[in-house]
């Protein structure tokens, strides 16, 4: 189970790599909306950009953490659950699926 969730985390981290180079300018996605919630102003946007990108590099610490047995992989789960959640919610329109990926770490937390 725990490879399970651990997977989860890499694939869902990997796929925030996609909000941190649309919004940094690095390259536009085909199909990908940036429609927010709330208007973003193009000062904050790189700002967006660096968060998607560190919560890959959360979750993916994490999943390391996780498959290795250390005790600290939960509260770099939850942390990078909980900005994941916030940039889903910034970007609900096009990004609301991720809620479920988030709400399986958060489950992970309390079945390991």
């Amino acid at each position: 189970m725990k490879y399970f969730f651990a997977v989860v985390m890499v694939l869902h981290g990997l796929i925030h790599l996609m909000g941190g180079v649309n919004e940094l300018g690095l390259s536009k996605i085909e199909g990908l909306s940036a429609q927010t919630l709330v208007p973003i102003s193009e000062f904050i946007k790189p700002l967006l950009g660096v968060l998607w990108l560190l919560a890959v590099a959360v979750f993916l610490v994490a999943a390391v953490g996780l498959v290795t047995g250390q005790p600290w992989w939960k509260a770099v789960a939850a942390g990078a659950a909980i900005l994941s959640q916030i940039l889903v919610i910034i970007w609900w329109p096009a990004a609301k699926v991720g809620t479920v990926a988030n709400a399986l770490v958060i489950i992970a937390l309390f079945l390991l």
